[in-house]
């Protein structure tokens, strides 16, 4: 008997930490691809527009993979046992931002009136659907997956009691990371229905608002996958 209990809480154990694998995996992958395009951007001696303007350049396969793989982890991602009547899961966002996600990597945005540049071909979806829809695709898309993280932020990772200051503390955290994942997706919205993105895009507005957004993303996982617990601390110190 005592060896079932044990066999038993071993295996509770390794579930535990197979959550926490995969939240890491997420909140890595959200730090991993804008470091790695501003670290391009600095080899070049200039940054992208954008993230998504990273498919038709060098650092395309490095887009394209880093989406696909979040999009792996994602649909893989169990989370919680729902409780009764919740409309909204960990199973059921995490499974709507994985489609938003690969969706954004297969149906790459375009812009010169959408007219591919030279010598690029289209990918399935973009002949399927030619470029100005798919493009519309890809921007749906992109708001969808970030939506879906701020309901991460917002809603999911905030459940449950707060049973100590580094619970509280973790709320904070959850909560700033998802307002500034709205407030960066919504004035991202503003610049492109003001034609600002145009105007400003010497200063690269959308790149750094897209970082912003992906880091703070980033950084709610990484909470929730336990990486970030010095932070967490430094935080409830603060009270």
């Amino acid at each position: 008997m005592a060896d079932d209990h044990g066999i038993g809480q071993k295996s509770r154990n390794d579930l535990v930490l197979s959550f926490l694998a995969v939240r890491r995996a997420i909140g890595a992958l959200g730090f991993f691809l804008p470091v790695a395009l501003l670290a391009y951007g600095l080899a070049v001696g200039e940054l992208l527009p954008s993230i998504s303007s990273a498919y038709y350049s060098p650092m395309r396969e490095v887009f394209v993979g880093s989406l696909i793989a979040q999009a792996v982890f994602l649909w893989s991602y169990e989370g919680f046992r729902p409780d009764a009547g919740d409309l909204i899961t960990d199973r059921g966002t995490a499974r709507v931002a994985a489609v938003a996600i690969a969706l954004v990597a297969l149906s790459p945005t375009c812009k010169d009136g959408c007219v591919l540049p030279d010598n690029a071909t289209c990918t399935l979806l973009q002949c399927l659907l030619r470029p100005p829809l798919a493009s519309l695709v890809h921007l749906g898309a992109a708001a969808v997956f970030f939506g879906a993280l701020a309901v991460y932020c917002l809603v999911l990772f905030t459940k449950g009691t707060v049973d100590g200051p580094e619970k509280d503390a973790s709320n904070r955290i959850y909560r700033l990371c998802g307002w500034t994942i709205v407030a960066s997706i919504g004035s991202i919205g503003v610049l492109f229905a003001t034609g600002l993105d145009d105007r400003l895009i010497w200063w690269r507005p959308v790149f750094w608002l897209e970082t912003i957004a992906t880091f703070a993303f980033a950084t709610s996982w990484m909470v929730k996958g336990d990486a970030l617990r010095p932070l967490v601390r430094g935080v409830a110190a603060m009270r």
